[in-house]
């Protein structure tokens, strides 16, 4: 009675709001919502409610209404209550939902992703945004800016159209500077980046170096004047012609062209200045008067066969009883540049020994020189040297990391040695710095999607010390079926290389298993794999042999704390082992942290409590085992690993005897093989108190197919 006073009371205010006026017949409103939301493109609140309690259509088809044309605004719980209370049906109510999960996804273009402004300018920026194809007005947006510009918050609001615009300013200073767009409890899918490059303005000013030029009558050496163009914000201006004329207006030199850095090199002829005199010069740019700069024509010294055809630039040597013009003295080459554009011109003409040489002489005297770092990389790479070629790349771009060529370069040696997340990384890099590298994006796509392969071991190996046999110690399956997932099988006999946290004693486990692994999280950074399975002590025990199976369960979770692909990694996992009677626990943590190019420090530590192993030999007995491994991983961009570990752990026992400390040392190593083939070698020594130490030697042979 209760529920069906609140359906009807729902439904009275439902009508209350739709209007006051008697409704036409059920069937015909139903009619009418059709050609309603053929116009208006999605269900109002009112709308939706009165199909859910239409009895014109089936529950299918008030589904396909709801799906065909979604919702125009955005549910509360009060509105999700309502429908509860309407006994919506299950599915409806699914379809609902649907539709309001994709009403808060909303599609987003830019009119540019790269603008560029002269300084002092401004930029405008437009976002559209749809939904379902559809304009979406009302939406409030927020431009907002990254490093340099992070302190600019802008924002609008879509017009009926869908489109907001901002109005950035490009600031005083050149230089690129990234703005993001957001939505405040809205998702946008598609650009919302955009770059605003400022440029400097128009020439303003000019500084000339000398700022005074001195001649001598009848030279016929030219007098050089270098100046340096900046607009009015101080930016230097490249690509500007500068003139230098006369009070005349008649040019004494030819058109120079300021250069990246905003300077310009006249040289001006003087043989025509006979005549002892002064005047000025003036620089212009459009025929805007940028700076002047006088000259003076002096008379030739005394002795003319002692000062003939000299030209002094700013100043005269002190103390002369007849002054003598200061005769400039052109600087000598820098011997880096002669090294490093002849390193450039040796791998032009295809000879990289010669180009090595010399950008390695260059860096000799001139380590800090970017472009030497870069030759030599590319010199080295010329030899096939991937490994050397990488390192002085990653010189490179640490001591000039705005060069897009050096970030392209490194990018495509990176993927050459298969490290597509560290290739994928210097590619975008490159993109960003030069937005105009389209033919990126799709190398960076491709180096984003992890090939599926199906790879399998299989180890065999021996305990010493115990009596133990050899034979196969371990075989396993592992499937990548995607770019995030794996699966994987494993029989182990007490081998727990994998788990040396689990060993201790010789005593040999059969153990039968299987697991997964999901990388998600933004960039995959974070890793989670679950494990469950059997095992059983290999026991000749008569009645008591079917009470030595463990149900066991693992779970492990790892997060990598950086984008790079050997960032440094946290990880914490947990055992559970369900005996008959009683539960085993461990509960471990580890890290890797990268410690050189190819090495890492590789830690973790474990605390559970177990009945121990030992059970033919001592009987049951409860353990609490605590323990600590530290060690080194190399691998190199080939493939080859080695991983040497420490442990060191306590024991306490509930028999004394086996109380104490415990030591274990390992060492794992891989070698690449031909083809997808890997050679895999294991190493253990291990002395548990209370028992004889013992040790296990094991190789394997790995085979991977891919696709």
């Amino acid at each position: 009675m209760r529920n069906w006073f609140r359906r009807s009371l729902i439904a009275t205010g439902v009508t209350a709001f739709i209007g006051l006026a008697p409704q036409p017949p059920v069937a015909f409103q139903a009619r009418d919502l059709l050609a309603q939301e053929a116009a208006s493109g999605a269900l109002s609140k009112s709308e939706l409610v009165r199909l859910v309690v239409s009895g014109a259509y089936s529950t299918d088809e008030k589904i396909a209404i709801v799906s065909g044309v979604c919702l125009s605004f955005a549910p509360t719980a009060g509105d999700w209550a309502d429908l509860r209370a309407l006994e919506a049906d299950a599915d409806l109510v699914d379809a609902v939902e649907r539709c309001a999960e994709l009403g808060a996804v909303a599609e987003v273009s830019l009119n540019a992703t790269r603008l560029t402004v002269r300084a002092g300018g401004s930029a405008t920026v437009v976002a559209t945004v749809r939904r379902r194809g559809q304009p979406e007005p009302s939406i409030p947006l927020e431009l907002r800016g990254s490093g340099a510009a992070s302190n600019v918050r802008l924002t609008a609001t879509t017009d009926a159209d869908g489109r907001a615009s901002f109005r950035v300013q490009a600031g005083s200073t050149a230089g690129r500077r990234t703005y993001d767009l957001r939505a405040a409890g809205r998702d946008l899918r598609g650009t919302t980046r955009v770059d605003v490059v400022t440029i400097p303005g128009a020439a303003a000013a000019a500084a000339p170096e000398p700022d005074r030029i001195e001649v001598l009558a009848g030279t016929s050496d030219p007098a050089r004047l270098q100046v340096e163009i900046t607009d009015s914000y101080g930016n230097r201006v490249s690509g500007v012609e500068i003139e230098l004329v006369d009070e005349t207006g008649a040019g004494v030199a030819s058109p120079a062209t300021t250069d990246a850095s905003g300077k310009a090199l006249f040289e001006v002829s003087v043989v025509a200045f006979e005549e002892v005199g002064a005047g000025t010069w003036e620089l212009r740019a459009d025929n805007e008067i940028l700076a002047s700069v006088p000259f003076e024509v002096a008379a030739p010294p005394p002795e003319p066969a002692a000062v003939a055809g000299v030209v002094a630039v700013a100043g005269v040597e002190e103390g002369a009883a007849n002054p003598v013009p200061r005769v400039p003295t052109p600087p000598a080459p820098d011997p880096a540049d002669v090294l490093i554009s002849g390193g450039y011109a040796s791998l032009a003409d295809g000879e990289p020994v010669a180009a090595e040489e010399a950008f390695r002489t260059a860096l000799g005297s001139s380590p800090r020189r970017a472009d030497g770092q870069k030759g030599l990389a590319e010199a080295l790479l010329a030899q096939s040297r991937l490994d050397e070629a990488i390192v002085w790349y990653e010189v490179a771009v640490r001591q000039d990391p705005d060069d897009p060529d050096t970030w392209e370069s490194l990018g495509r040696a990176y993927s050459e040695t298969g490290r597509n997340r560290d290739a994928r990384a210097a590619l975008a890099r490159a993109q960003e710095l030069d937005p105009s590298r389209e033919q990126l994006e799709s190398e960076i796509a491709d180096l984003g999607r992890t090939p599926g392969f199906v790879e399998g071991v299989a180890w065999g190996g021996n305990t010493f010390d115990n009596g133990a046999s050899g034979g196969l110690r371990r075989a396993e399956l592992l499937v990548r079926a995607g770019s995030a997932v794996e699966v994987w099988g494993v029989w182990d006999k007490s081998l727990g290389n994998r788990s040396p946290e689990l060993i201790r004693g010789p005593d040999e486990w059969d153990a039968l298993f299987g697991g997964l692994s999901v990388e998600w999280g933004t960039g995959r950074r974070l890793t989670t794999a679950v494990e469950a399975g059997q095992r059983k002590q290999a026991f000749d025990g008569g009645d008591q042999a079917e009470s030595l199976k463990q149900n066991v369960y693992r779970l492990h979770q790892s997060v990598r704390l950086s984008g790079e692909e050997r960032g440094l990694l946290l990880s914490v996992g947990g055992y559970l082992g369900r005996w008959f009677d009683r539960d085993d626990w461990i509960i471990s943590a580890g890290v890797e942290a990268p410690v050189g190019r190819q090495w890492d420090l590789v830690s973790s530590v474990s605390v559970g409590e177990t009945i121990g192993t030992n059970w033919v030999e001592t009987g049951r007995h409860a353990d609490t085992d605590s323990r600590l491994y530290i060690g080194l991983e190399y691998g190199s961009d080939r493939g080859l690993t080695v991983k040497p570990q420490v442990g060191l752990g306590q024991v306490d026992s509930d028999r004394e005897e086996f109380t104490g400390t415990l030591v274990d040392l390992l060492v794992e190593a891989g070698i690449p093989v031909a083809g997808e083939g890997r050679v895999l070698l294991f190493a253990r020594h291990q002395r548990p108190p209370g028992s004889s130490a013992f040790t296990v030697v094991a190789g394997g042979l790995g085979l991977r197919v891919g696709w």
